[in-house]
């Protein structure tokens, strides 16, 4: 088998010592004729750095881990791919895993990230993970929170949902609406129940009563809009607290054959893509996803790179209500 290209071949190829082919490798600034040698001997030979040595030799594997409950919906979908551009910036790889809400299979991916010896993990933890979970298998390792607050131990990074939750309900009372349903699945995740208690609280304060339709999964979700829509006591509204929840309240409208949304007023969470198509177009509340991503990212690498700081930091966004027409907006 051919032998592979060691960076004592690149600098005897480039006429330099090895250590300065390791510096260059590393970014740190050498002599420019240097530089442009290294560079040429580096392409024509092939050479590629062994990354695990590198690990090895200075405790960094130049890795990241992320885990998530799923990349199907457009909030993770968007924000895994920033992640990866963020991570590249710093010369860092992202290791990708879902749990799908499930407690067995987050543990399992935990594990996988400590063999492979991440220097960091972002992750959106499922329902009732304690900070003793995620540090029973990873110990040492910096640990931020993504779109959800499962420990005070750990730095965090999310939407003021409960903020965003009352003033999209506030929104569709300004209309003139009294009864506004608020439609979710899975209604034990994080992000729902604040978004959920801030529409409560709107609700509560004009002196309306909730009327809140949750099903533990989207398909049942789906057969009790059908019955809630079909009643007398039909809604005058509806604020669904994600895409997910507002597709499916979408194929419930196809299905009983209404037009949706203009027979019933809606307001959802986050602006997919096809949202300003729907006839009439979706108003939504916009995650700042970019932001959120930034800000997720940056405190790992300062943990990574021992920055202390006095306590584990919780950062919250506002998002952003953007108006169209199916709320009732001309």
């Amino acid at each position: 088998m051919k032998r592979r290209p060691t960076v004592i071949d690149v600098a005897k190829q480039a006429h330099v010592g090895a250590s300065t082919v390791s510096r260059f490798l590393r970014g740190v600034k050498v002599r420019p004729q240097a530089a442009v040698r290294i560079a040429k001997a580096v392409e024509s030979l092939g050479y590629h750095p062994d990354e695990t040595a590198r690990a090895l030799r200075g405790g960094r594997s130049r890795t990241i881990g992320v885990l998530l409950p799923k990349v199907s919906n457009v909030f993770f979908s968007q924000s895994v791919q920033m992640m990866e551009e963020e991570a590249r910036k710093s010369g860092c790889a992202v290791i990708l895993l879902t749990h799908q809400d499930r407690m067995a299979q987050q543990t399992e991916h935990l594990t996988t990230l400590r063999r492979y010896r991440v220097d960091g993990v972002i992750i959106t933890a499922t329902p009732g993970t304690t900070s003793a979970d995620i540090r029973a298998v990873l110990p040492e390792v910096p640990v931020v929170a993504f779109d959800n607050l499962f420990s005070p131990d750990f730095d965090s990074v999310v939407l003021r949902n409960r903020d965003a939750g009352r003033i999209a309900t506030e929104h569709l009372i300004r209309h003139g609406y009294k009864s506004i349903a608020c439609v979710t699945g899975k209604p034990e995740i994080y992000s729902f129940q604040e978004r959920a208690a801030g529409y409560q609280e709107a609700m509560l304060k004009k002196g309306l009563k909730p009327n809140m339709i949750t099903a533990a999964n989207y398909e049942q979700l789906r057969f009790a809009l059908a019955a809630t829509i079909r009643s007398k006591t039909r809604p005058t509204a509806m604020l669904s607290l994600s895409d997910f929840a507002t597709l499916t309240i979408l194929s419930t409208f196809n299905e009983l054959g209404l037009k949706s949304p203009s027979t019933l007023p809606l307001v959802g969470f986050d602006d997919f893509g096809f949202a300003p198509l729907v006839d009439p177009p979706l108003t939504v509340v916009r995650q700042p996803i970019e932001s959120m991503v930034r800000y997720a990212m940056d405190t790992l690498f300062r943990r990574i790179d021992g920055e202390s700081f006095e306590a584990a930091q919780t950062i919250m966004l506002a998002g952003e209500l953007i108006c169209r027409r199916s709320c009732g907006c001309l």
